[in-house]
């Protein structure tokens, strides 16, 4: 969402108010983003930017610097990542002591020759960094606690989109789909289906619904119109009410924008593999914003002990007063079983990077903004913070009291 100037300034102002009443507000602001607890030096590099002049971290002290992961032959979420960090430089270009910072983690394709295209394309102007020297750059994503996945970053996404051919699905087989629910009091469901367990040929919303439901023990109310096909009326034992203060909304994954989208079809008309790869079933009443993303591995954190928590709906854990977000930890490394504590030394298994770092003026990694779908507006609160309230972060004994 691009914010306005005049919103932009009505932030600044009411932050320069705040300063005012009653004396500093400093250690009352509470982060948007994910605030690190204590926070730490974040390490300086030296790479090539797309005009090929050599760029450091180190150049930019006593600024605020935006840092952010990405890649151009990514297909979603870095497209997502770069257009939000568009928004902020479009409204915030007045900040002199703001820097953003956009990293490659594919520097074969991703020369400054490229990215010099690329960005010129788009109207990007902030520096996009690289380097021929892949190993130095590996050591740098290691030195933000990054491991990538290049097998992932290799691989070939233009069949993706190609569902021309669905004589056989013998090809998806292993093929994930997913409905998503969202309860009228805000609970969630993210529900695994089969491929295989749908028709070979023109697979509907309608058996991808009925067969996750089956699959997951699910209970599923419906009524089948002549004319309109199958209509749901109650999820799980939760139906819709007689006199339509909520009713089940139907809603179709968009893996372009990597949104949900309010089906304009009935369920026997969203065809799958075609239309969408993902459904989801919505209470009209509840709060969109807290439907599950396909694929993702939401927890509930807690910044203060640096642990995840036993809570398993997004609506429990924030009214708790702690962070929902993407579970970065990678199954792989054997001191992440059982979701165990997330700290500075550990490592984040990316393929596509959802990690966005603020480095606040003394070169310290304040904060983390994990996945695509964070309020821009947000973002820019916490950078206006950052650039004229915040006298540095506490000490590692006094910054225990900042959960988030």
């Amino acid at each position: 969402m691009r914010i306005l100037p005049a919103v932009l300034s009505s932030i600044l102002l009411m932050s320069a108010l705040s300063g005012c009443i009653g004396g500093s507000d400093e250690h009352e602001y509470e982060f948007n983003g994910i605030e690190y607890d204590p926070a730490s030096p974040a390490p300086n590099f030296t790479l090539t930017d797309q005009n090929g002049n050599d760029v450091s971290l180190s150049d930019f002290e006593g600024k605020v610097v935006v840092l952010a992961f990405i890649y151009t032959a990514c297909p979603d979420v870095c497209l997502t990542i770069e257009a939000s960090l568009h928004n902020v430089n479009v409204e915030m270009g007045d900040e002199e002591d703001l820097v953003i910072l956009s990293m490659t983690i594919d520097p074969v394709r991703d020369t400054p020759e490229h990215l010099l295209e690329w960005t010129t394309l788009r109207g990007y102007d902030w520096v996009h960094l690289t380097s021929d020297d892949h190993s130095h750059l590996s050591e740098v994503w290691t030195s933000y606690n990054l491991f990538v996945d290049e097998d992932h970053i290799n691989s070939d996404h233009s069949d993706h989109g190609d569902h021309d051919d669905h004589s056989g699905h013998s090809g998806h087989s292993d093929m994930l789909h997913q409905v998503s629910v969202l309860y009228p009091d805000n609970t969630t469901a993210l529900l695994d289906g089969d491929h295989d367990m749908l028709p070979d040929d023109n697979a509907t919303g309608w058996n991808l619904t009925n067969t996750t439901m089956s699959m997951n023990d699910i209970s599923l109310n419906y009524s089948v119109h002549e004319e309109y096909g199958h209509s749901i009326t109650g999820i799980n034992g939760v139906d819709s009410p007689d006199d339509w203060s909520w009713w089940w909304s139907l809603y179709t994954w968009n893996s372009t924008g990597e949104s949900w989208e309010e089906s304009a079809v009935g369920i026997d008309e969203v065809m799958i593999m075609q239309d969408t790869d993902h459904v989801a079933w919505a209470a009209s009443n509840a709060n969109l914003s807290y439907l599950p993303t396909p694929g993702s591995d939401m927890v509930c954190y807690n910044m203060g002990t640096h642990t995840v928590t036993n809570h398993t709906q997004q609506i429990n854990c924030e009214n708790a007063g702690y962070m929902w977000t993407e579970n970065l930890q990678s199954s792989d490394h054997d001191s992440h079983d059982g979701h165990g504590d997330m700290d500075e030394d550990e490592m984040y298994e990316v393929g596509h990077n959802t990690m966005t770092y603020v480095i606040d003026k003394d070169g310290k990694k304040r904060l983390i903004f994990t996945g695509t779908d964070w309020s821009t507006e947000q973002f820019m609160e916490d950078l206006v913070h950052l650039l004229h309230h915040d006298s540095g972060a506490d000490t590692a004994e006094g910054h225990s009291g900042h959960n988030h």
